[in-house]
């Protein structure tokens, strides 16, 4: 008599489970099937190492039930040790059990003592499986707790994150700083706030070999080095501020597969533990980056009123996403000359590319930028264009010196307070011995008092010192050589451009041989540390390209 042709399907969930977990399983399997006077084919013993159960995309299960549907399959029977091995989700493993019974395939859990020909095995499938499911969701559940409790007791939850390293104690890992990344994060930062590009930081972090972010494990990649997205994503953490925001997510799995989908948390749902010892960047840093990445995403998404495209914002054209048609109000590009040693012209492109425009007049790249940036010079170059910018620059300083002494008597009177508490709670240590409340209650005050004591010495009197006639040279200086600025770096001069001028029209003559340009020029730029109430002063230009600049007038 031939013996039944038994296969084997074993799995263990995580790389910290012992590997030879499979090699067990295995052996109970054989060891049943010697027991019964059945074989199992070394060929077909499949394993799915560190894979979770939790759904059915795993290699090795769907390559079994492939070869159990098949003509040719060389096996009768399917042997497991428990059914948490096959899957640790009702629906799934009744689905297996339905697919191999349909197949004639007889399925045998050893542990539990199920088969599949039995009359009672659907119920065992079914009330087993449920008991794997409850096991998954309060280990989830558990793990969630557990995880929670760390991150309260200012532990770290797990991952790595770039600027610190994780150093085990004996109550568990925490974060501390590390000098060289942390100092790789600020000048991001600051970088970021100064206009550059994502792109633009990230190729010059990888021009200067600066390390970037270890690679998961697992992962590989031959262009190992910094990505616009990552830097993205480093601008987002709060972490580099000081601030530990858990909980914001979680990663649910798509029904049937072990695919996890990010999903957010309810904002009441989240845990934030202020974390000042590891804090990388200052305050008014972070505020500044926040400021610019809403302006970009105003201006540079398409959500905005100017509805720059994304891609004008790294174009090598110092206009291109600024210059609009007066006809379609679509944004002129540069529609000849880009090869060949032609002059490069910007054009409308709704006219050239798809004759949906009459306006098929071009003009040559060089000549109108330094037209246009000329008659931009020598207007805001005037005396009383200077005299505005300091003077604006000059009030909104003084109001925030002024609110600035508010603020400072505020804290004065607070320090004060809080050393009157201190001292009568060292009293009342001194009279009735010390108690853990009382020893907490007297270090958040003194921590308070240092902090406010930090801040008066950070903005004394004496520590800003202004010269009213030296802010008006450097201003004077800067806008005379300001196409020289705009040129030194292109990407970054049309980030600064931006946030001066929304766009720049381009209306033909009625002889249509003429561009008449006309724009509005912000002098105090688009995003700023302190905030204009009144209106923006703005400069007009008008320009007949090709027969010089009208005289533009400013608005003052």
């Amino acid at each position: 008599m031939i013996p039944l042709r038994c296969a084997t399907y074993s799995r263990y969930s995580t790389d910290r489970q012992s590997p030879t977990s499979i090699e067990d399983q295995i052996r109970k399997c054989s060891e049943f099937a010697k027991r019964n006077g059945w074989e199992v084919l070394p060929e077909c013993c499949y394993a799915d190492r560190a894979i979770s159960a939790a759904g059915s995309d795993r290699p090795a299960l769907m390559q079994l039930l492939r070869d159990a549907q098949s003509r040719e399959c060389p096996f009768q029977i399917v042997l497991i040790d428990d059914t948490s091995r096959l899957s640790r989700n009702l629906a799934d493993a009744a689905r297996i059990f339905e697919r191999l019974n349909f197949a004639g395939i007889r399925l045998v859990a050893v542990s539990q003592g199920i088969d599949s020909r039995s009359e009672q095995a659907d119920v065992l499938v079914a009330v087993h499986g449920l008991v794997d499911t409850l096991y998954v969701k309060e280990l989830a559940k558990k793990t969630h707790r557990g995880l929670e409790g760390r991150v309260l007791r200012g532990l770290h939850a797990g991952g790595r994150c770039f600027g610190y390293r994780s150093v085990t104690g004996e109550d568990g890992t925490r974060l501390e700083l590390d000098p060289n990344e942390a100092e790789t994060v600020r000048r991001i930062f600051e970088m970021y706030a100064s206009g550059l590009s994502l792109k633009s930081i990230a190729k010059s972090l990888n021009a200067e070999r600066v390390p970037s972010p270890r690679l998961r494990a697992g992962k590989q990649s031959l262009g190992h080095g910094w990505c616009h997205t990552a830097i993205r994503e480093m601008l987002r953490r709060e972490l580099y501020r000081g601030r530990v925001v858990w909980n914001r997510a979680q990663f649910v799995k798509a029904p049937g597969t072990n695919k996890r989908v990010r999903r957010a948390r309810p904002h009441g749902e989240w845990r934030i533990v202020e974390r000042p010892e590891l804090c990388i960047i200052s305050e008014n840093l972070w505020q500044r980056v926040r400021e610019r990445l809403e302006w970009v995403k105003t201006h540079y998404q398409g959500t905005g009123p100017t509805g720059l495209l994304h891609r004008s914002a790294s174009s090598h054209n110092l206009l291109t996403g600024f210059l609009k048609c007066g006809t379609c109000d679509t944004s002129l590009t540069i529609v000849t000359g880009r090869s060949g040693g032609r002059y490069p012209r910007y054009g409308c492109p709704n006219a050239f590319n798809r004759g949906t425009c009459t306006n098929r007049l071009t003009e040559r790249r060089d000549q109108l930028e330094q037209r246009l940036l000329s008659e931009l010079q020598r207007e805001v170059l005037k005396p009383e264009v200077i005299d505005y910018a300091v003077s604006e620059f000059e009030r909104q300083l003084t109001r925030a010196l002024q609110g600035m002494a508010g603020r400072t008597a505020q804290m004065s009177a607070r320090k004060a307070q809080l050393e009157t508490e201190i001292g009568r709670l060292v009293n009342a240590v001194a009279e009735q011995g010390h108690s853990s409340f009382m020893l907490s209650a007297i270090a958040e005050r003194e921590a308070e008092v240092r902090d406010i004591s930090e801040q008066l010495l950070a903005g004394g009197k004496g520590s800003i010192q202004q010269d009213i006639q030296g802010i008006r040279r450097y201003v004077t200086e800067q806008l005379s050589n300001l196409r020289s600025l705009l040129y030194q770096d292109v990407p970054l001069a049309k980030a600064e451009l931006s946030k001066h001028v929304e766009h720049i029209r381009m209306d033909t003559d009625p002889t249509g041989q003429f561009y008449t340009v006309s724009g509005e020029w912000n002098l105090l730029g688009g995003f700023q540390t302190f905030r204009d109430p009144r209106p923006s002063q703005n400069a007009r230009i008008r320009m007949v390209a090709g027969a010089g600049f009208e005289p533009a007038t400013f608005g003052l």
